[in-house]
C-alpha cells in the first residue's frame, strides 16, 4: 500500500464502509436481488469476509474499494446514495482511467482493478443473474520487470547495520529482536504479514522448520530455517524468555498451550498476559524497523540500499535461491506462490545484462 494513502481512521469513505461492515450479517445469498441495494452495505459485507484485520492485503482492499465507492458517488456526502445498479462497466473503466490521469502508478491501478474484479466475482458466484460489471474492464498494460533485491555487498552492509554492537553500547531487547527480524526475512523470504503472526508453536522441536505458515492465498507451507537463521533465533529466544521474566513475569504462568500461541516476535508496548496476541508487532513496526536499519546502513557505510522495505528482503532471498538452485518451481514453493508465473518475474533480465551477453557471445564466436 502506498505511503501517501489517506488516513484510514478519518477518511469518510472508509469510515462509512467500516460501519457498514460492522452491521453486515453475511454476504448476499443466491435469493437476494441486488439492484436497489446500497453499494456501501454490499461492500461492507465483502470487507467482513475478505478485508478484515490489519494485514497489508486487507488494508489495500479497503483502500481500493473506498476509492472506487467515492469515485462512483462523486463526493463523500453522496456515498449513501450509490446503488449497486450504479456500478457499470463504463463507470469501472472510467475509474481506472481517472486513477491513471491522477498520476497513480500503473501497478497500483492494476491492483485496485483486481480488487474490484474479485468483489464482483464474489457477488456473481452468490447472486443469481448478477453479472460482474468489472469482468471485461481492461487495466493498464504492465511491463514485466524483475523485482529488485540486494546484492552481496548490500546484504553485508545491512547485516552490519542490524547488529546492535555496531550502533549502541547498551543493546536493548528490541535491538536483538530487530536483528533477528532482519535475519528471518533475509533467510526465509517470508512476507512481513507472515512473519508478524508466527507463533512459538510453529517452530519445530529441532528448530529447523516453521510449520504451517499461512500464505497469501490461504494455503499453508513449511518454511526451512538455515543455519544462520537458526543461530540468530536461538540467541533471540533466550533473550525473549529473559525479557518476559523481567517485564511480565505473569506471562510465564500461562498454560503451555497459550505460551505456544504467543507471537515469536514480541513487543511489550501495551501488551498484557490476559491477551497473549497483544504481544505481537504491528505491520507499521516491522516496516519501520527495516527502514531504520537501511537508514543506519546508509549513514555508516555507503548509500547502497535505497528505500528499504520488508518485501525487498523477500526479493533478495528469491534471487539468491534461484541463482543457487536454477529451479523456478522450487523457488515458487519456497516463496508460497500459488502460480509459478508470479515467480517467473525473477528470471527477467535487464537490457544491460542482455547487452553484456551479446557482447560476450560475439567475442567468443
Amino acid at each position: 500500500m502506498e505511503r501517501n494513502e489517506r488516513d484510514e481512521a478519518t477518511w469518510p469513505a472508509l469510515v462509512e464502509l467500516e460501519r457498514a461492515s460492522d452491521h453486515a450479517s453475511s454476504l448476499p445469498a443466491q435469493s437476494i436481488v441486488l439492484e436497489g441495494q446500497a453499494l456501501k452495505s454490499v461492500i461492507g459485507s465483502y470487507f467482513r469476509y475478505y478485508a478484515a484485520g490489519d494485514t497489508h492485503t486487507a488494508r489495500a482492499k479497503r483502500y481500493d474499494l473506498g476509492y472506487f465507492l467515492e469515485f462512483l458517488a462523486g463526493s463523500p456526502e453522496r456515498i449513501d446514495l450509490v446503488r449497486v445498479s450504479d456500478w457499470t462497466v463504463e463507470r469501472t473503466q472510467a475509474f481506472v482511467d481517472d486513477r491513471l490521469q491522477r498520476g497513480e502508478a500503473p501497478a497500483t491501478v492494476s491492483r485496485r482493478l483486481a480488487t474490484i474484479k474479485h468483489f464482483g466475482r464474489t457477488l456473481a458466484e452468490r447472486v443469481r443473474d448478477f453479472i460482474n460489471p468489472a469482468r471485461e474492464v481492461r487495466g493498464p498494460v504492465l511491463p514485466t520487470t524483475r523485482p529488485h533485491g540486494l546484492d552481496d555487498d548490500e546484504v553485508r552492509v545491512l547485516r552490519w547495520a542490524a547488529d546492535p554492537a555496531n550502533y549502541t553500547d547498551n543493546p536493548s531487547f528490541n535491538a536483538y529482536r530487530n536483528q533477528f527480524l532482519v535475519e528471518l526475512l533475509l533467510g526465509t523470504g517470508l512476507r512481513a504479514d507472515e512473519v508478524r503472526v508466527l507463533t512459538v508453536g510453529q517452530i519445530s522441536a529441532d528448530q529447523r522448520w516453521l510449520k504451517n505458515v499461512k500464505t497469501k492465498g490461504r494455503k499453508y507451507r513449511n518454511v526451512y530455517l538455515s543455519g544462520t537463521v537458526r543461530a540468530c533465533m536461538e540467541s533471540y529466544l533466550e533473550r525473549r524468555l529473559a525479557a518476559l521474566r523481567e517485564k511480565t513475569p505473569k506471562a510465564l504462568d500461562l498454560s503451555s498451550d497459550i505460551l505456544s500461541s504467543m507471537p515469536v516476535l514480541i513487543s511489550f508496548y501495551r501488551a498484557s498476559p490476559a491477551r497473549p496476541s497483544s504481544f505481537g508487532l504491528s505491520p507499521k513496526t516491522i516496516w519501520r524497523v527495516i527502514a531504520e536499519t537501511g537508514k543506519r546502513a546508509r549513514q555508516n557505510q555507503v548509500d547502497l540500499l535505497g528505500n528499504l522495505h520488508p518485501h525487498r528482503l523477500r526479493h533478495t532471498f528469491a534471487h539468491g535461491l534461484l541463482d543457487s538452485s536454477k529451479d523456478i518451481r522450487l523457488v515458487a514453493q519456497a516463496l508460497g506462490h500459488s502460480d509459478v508465473r508470479t515467480t517467473m518475474r525473477y528470471t527477467e533480465r535487464s537490457e544491460e545484462e542482455i547487452a553484456r551477453a551479446i557482447e560476450s557471445a560475439e567475442r567468443n564466436s
